[in-house]
């Protein structure tokens, strides 16, 4: 089924969610909830969304296809994030008014367990296996874990940073806290507990999201107005981002009709949304108005209704599939499940031309670069599941042509630039051994100054653009319009030739001259 792509923004002040069409940025419907809605969170199967009311005590379910209530849960005091796990049979709330964690059974939405946890709990994240839940505890600045088959805390609470608020999971298991009292955001090692990171980012950190690939981590700055990023390699911040007005929580928006992944920051203060390019990390739009009191607190975005799997076809009954299509297709093809990009800079490549000359420089063409055969080396990172440390060659082949200038011929000389040697990390997917992941790369090479011929000598300047990427076959089921249609007739070349003798006896085309006499004596007497 093709399914729409919907944010959810939980607005306290007006006790109502704001549900955003995200591609056009227009709020669809707002659906009312109980006292003071805080956070809130789309089932992965698109079916439910679930609202915490932090001044009611409860949390609001509703139907995402209908923006219709559906039920309301009771849970502990103060109720402050909510996380539903892969499966959207397990919810999980924090209640900050009385140091506990309620666990929802999402098909009766029933409580079925509550754990005790720290002081004031208020952020909560579900690990990518759906083993741990992970509790930000603001009042004793620490994290609980939870094993979510027996509902039972995990080994002593991890001490992070003053004021833990938000939390977040990141696709490789790393556990990122914002600790909005000291200005930092610490990061967790899933196998051993541990912090393993401590990145300083802008004043009073609400909340922190992963990028869906895993590479960058954004951080809300509510006291500072904006939003760090941080890479997840080095554990730096690379860039900070202006927003608007005491921005409180984020969500990235994946949305494939997108050609670029974004992300929605609510902006309490100024009571809008800040939209990101995370490609050139640059906002590029504002929502504005977002509740009608107040402004927005919690969101998440993601798909409305069900992914059905490759075997079913397609529901024609879906308002979101296009009439014109007939059929689903299943094709083969090269699927990106990583990539990363680089530079290489060549201040001077010398080539050496043929004896002869003098010569001219004409032109130079690059060859996309290649991975030298066996310089391909894959070492997994015990530390880190599902990523490798990756090192390889690269050779990048050309061919420039000049001229002699004095004989009048080309000269062509085929060369490569130096080698590239790369040393880097890549989210390398598990897959059986029958499975095979490929590294690619692609490569744009430019001058960057114009080549100099002496002696003999070629002097070129190159600047390269890597992407590396991680491949691999997979089966992609597509809405198909049919068969493509009959080509048109190939139109033939006809050298247009101009008939100058139907010009000139075209008295339209040219003209009878009017001098053709000498002026007459009145005529020049007229002029005067």
């Amino acid at each position: 089924m093709l399914a729409a792509f919907r944010g959810y923004v939980a607005n306290p002040g007006d006790n109502s969610i704001a549900v955003l069409n995200t591609t056009t940025g227009t709020i669809l419907a707002r659906v009312s909830t109980g006292t003071g809605p805080n956070s809130v969170r789309l089932a992965p199967n698109g079916s439910k969304v679930y609202v915490t009311n932090n001044g009611g005590n409860t949390v609001s379910v509703i139907c995402a296809e209908t923006n219709t209530p559906i039920t309301t849960i009771t849970v502990g005091n103060a109720p402050a994030d909510v996380t539903v796990n892969s499966t959207s049979t397990r919810v999980y709330v924090t209640n900050s008014g009385n140091n506990s964690l309620s666990v929802i059974d999402a098909t009766t939405d029933t409580v079925v367990a509550t754990v005790g946890v720290g002081t004031a709990p208020i952020g909560v994240a579900i690990s990518p296996d759906d083993t741990r839940v992970y509790v930000a505890n603001s009042g004793s600045d620490n994290v609980t874990v939870i094993n979510t088959a027996t509902n039972a805390v995990v080994g002593a609470p991890i001490a992070v940073g003053d004021d833990p608020r938000f939390i977040d999971v990141a696709p490789d298991g790393r556990v990122w806290v914002a600790c909005s009292g000291s200005n930092n955001v610490f990061v967790i090692d899933p196998g051993t507990n541990t912090v393993i990171a401590t990145v300083a980012v802008g004043t009073n950190p609400t909340a922190v999201k992963v990028n869906p690939s895993g590479t960058f981590a954004y951080v809300v700055n509510s006291g500072s107005n904006n939003v760090s990023v941080i890479s997840t390699a080095s554990f730096t911040v690379t860039t900070t981002i202006p927003v608007g007005t005491t921005p409180d929580r984020l969500d990235f928006d994946t949305n494939p009709e997108v050609a670029f992944v974004r992300a929605f920051v609510t902006n309490f203060g100024s009571n809008d949304i800040s939209i990101i390019n995370t490609t050139t990390n640059t906002v590029i739009g504002t929502i504005a108005n977002v509740a009608f009191v107040g402004g927005p607190r919690g969101i998440d975005i993601g798909r409305l209704g069900a992914v059905e799997s490759p075997g079913e076809p397609i529901d024609m009954t879906d308002p979101y599939v296009l009439e014109e299509i007939k059929e689903s297709v299943c094709i083969l093809v090269d699927k990106v499940y990583t990539s990363c990009e680089q530079r290489e800079c060549f201040p001077e490549v010398n080539i050496t031309l043929p004896p002869g000359g003098p010569y001219v420089f004409q032109s130079i063409r690059f060859h996309n670069g290649t991975i030298v055969p066996g310089s391909l080396v894959i070492t997994p990172i015990p530390s880190r599941p599902n990523f490798s440390r990756v090192q390889m060659t690269v050779s990048i082949a050309f061919t420039a042509t000049v001229l002699n200038t004095s004989t009048g011929a080309t000269v062509t000389v085929d060369g490569t630039l130096p080698n590239i040697l790369k040393d880097i990390v890549l989210f390398i997917p598990p897959a059986r051994d029958e499975v095979d992941l490929t590294i690619a790369v692609e490569t744009r090479s430019e001058l960057l100054c114009t080549p100099v011929v002496s002696d003999l000598t070629l002097t070129i300047q190159v600047g390269v653009f890597l992407v590396i990427k991680v491949l691999g076959k997979v089966q992609l089921l597509v809405p198909a319009f049919g068969f493509c249609p009959e080509p048109p007739p190939c139109e033939p070349f006809f050298e247009k030739k101009v008939d100058v003798c139907a010009n000139f006896l075209n008295p339209v085309k040219t003209p009878f001259p009017t001098d053709f006499f000498p002026p007459q004596l009145e005529d020049l007497l007229c002029q005067k």
